[in-house]
């Protein structure tokens, strides 16, 4: 009995482009074996693909050629395999067996006659980077976002350039300009992921009121407080409750059935109310690309209510529970908004390891644009007539310059009446009098109509999934405001 005693192949995962794969067969001389290489189906349009070892490709049908029948010469056997290039990904298997009617057995196997491994093809996946405003009535539409697109398997080092022009919006109630407080900075990029707090059926406490509660503290329940767990200190959710009101006093009057509220209620009979008692821990669905060092920036669902912005400090995986910094009291079912701030805990929460170490203060990453206006009819007063004021906030951030402009003392723009360049509204008022005449051009310094902002990013690796990561504008640049 001849024997074949080792099989070996690079098993790890294999990129998106094509490859090849040394293998290598050890035994003795003259062991016969055959070698099978095909893909995984993935349905009816996706059907199984087969190795044909002569032109080194897969193809539909397996003939003859899909089988590499070798007797070995000596005691290795060495050959290649070549892996066609799949942005989707694909499985592999190869499928080493003895031939049934000879004189050959696998010791390293324990099926004798077979053995099979597989490597995993992974698809490529994409990072998106996109600008993200809350205060989207005070902006432009946004600029397109940026994508790479490459294999999560080993290093990338992509280096993207990002560039984007970001604009205030060139509406009355929007556009009273930009102004950059500081230029943005690593913990500027943002990785978003909600979950939902799943408080197990047994711990949940939940009682009905008896009896309609009007702007009053007071609340009479169906049941006893100590029947149903209910503390002082829990957060008390339901129709008619505003959120974050807690639980005051219990068995008020020597009456079990009586609790007092933190804060004056109006409540309907019959309505059901939560008790949540305030912890550091909470139990959620899905722990999916959640990670240490996140935040919980908001809360979302009828329930809601948010102490704080807790981080999380601790991820239990087997109970799904997090560990926050503060306590907090979630309703069962509400969203959890986690943010992932910066490269650290982005890299933490979906692996991808990317470079934001060139967006610190120190580098101008954002500029604004000059900001300059045409005087309408010749001012006489604090109040100068303007041909469009799109760009200029009021409020006091705002100075002048330009012929004529008297600034002997404080002189910010400190209102805007906004109109676009067609209009004959458009109008700032000053601190000190002004003489300008019409035609006059003016200098805004403070606000500006339009920002760039410019920089390179390093990807050093990808995640396994598609992600997208946010640069947080609101974060550095803060919408003008009317100043009236």
């Amino acid at each position: 009995m001849k024997e074949i005693t080792d099989f070996n192949i690079d098993e790890t995962n294999l990129t998106a482009a094509v490859l090849s794969r040394q293998y290598t067969v050890v035994g003795e001389e003259d062991a016969e074996f055959i070698l099978q290489v095909f893909n995984s189906s993935t349905g009816a349009s996706d059907l199984v693909n087969f190795y044909d070892f002569t032109t080194k490709s897969f193809v539909t049908e397996f003939t003859s050629k899909s089988s590499l029948k070798v007797k070995m010469k000596s005691n290795t056997f060495t050959g290649q395999i070549l892996f066609p290039t799949n942005a989707s990904g694909d499985t592999y298997t190869i499928l080493l067996l003895t031939p049934p009617d000879k004189d050959t057995e696998l010791t390293f196997s324990a099926a004798k006659n077979s053995y099979t491994t597989t490597i995993t093809q992974v698809a490529n996946t994409v990072l998106t980077f996109a600008p993200r405003v809350l205060a989207a009535g005070s902006f432009a539409t946004l600029p397109d976002s940026v994508t790479s697109t490459a294999s999560p398997v080993g290093e990338t080092n992509i280096t993207k350039l990002i560039d984007w022009d970001i604009d205030t919006a060139s509406t009355d109630a929007g556009g009273f300009g930009l102004r950059l407080i500081r230029q943005p900075i690593d913990t500027d990029w943002v990785f978003l992921k909600s979950q939902t707090v799943n408080i197990v059926l047994t711990d949940r406490k939940t009682d009905t009121v008896n009896g309609a509660v009007s702007s009053s503290t007071a609340v009479t329940l169906d049941t006893n407080y100590d029947t149903t767990g209910i503390l002082v200190g829990d957060y008390v959710y339901g129709t008619g409750v505003t959120g974050g009101t807690t639980v005051a006093a219990v068995n008020v009057g020597d009456d079990a059935k009586d609790i007092t509220l933190s804060a004056a209620m109006s409540i309907s009979d019959g309505i059901t109310l939560s008790f949540v008692t305030p912890s550091t821990s909470v139990v959620v669905d899905d722990l999916t690309n959640l990670a240490t060092g996140m935040i919980i920036n908001t809360v979302t669902g009828a329930l809601n209510f948010l102490s704080g912005t807790p981080t999380v400090t601790a991820i239990d995986i087997d109970k799904k529970t997090l560990t926050l910094s503060t306590e907090q009291g979630f309703a069962d079912g509400v969203a959890l908004n986690f943010r992932a701030l910066g490269s650290a805990v982005i890299n933490k929460a979906i692996g991808a390891d990317i470079d934001f170490s060139n967006w610190n203060s120190s580098v101008t990453s954002t500029t604004s644009a000059e900001l300059t206006k045409v005087v309408r009819s010749t001012a006489s007063s604090t109040t100068i007539p303007l041909k469009g004021s799109y760009g200029i906030s009021g409020g006091g951030f705002v100075s002048v310059s330009g012929v004529n402009i008297v600034n002997t003392s404080a002189n910010t723009v400190q209102t805007v009446t906004a109109d676009d360049e067609g209009g004959g509204n458009a109008a700032v008022v000053m601190q000190v009098a002004q003489v300008v005449k019409a035609g006059s051009i003016v200098r805004f310094t403070g606000s500006a109509f339009s920002t760039t902002t410019s920089n390179k990013i390093v990807i050093k690796s990808h995640p396994s999934a598609n992600h997208t990561i946010n640069l947080a504008v609101d974060n550095f640049i803060t919408p003008g405001i009317s100043g009236s």
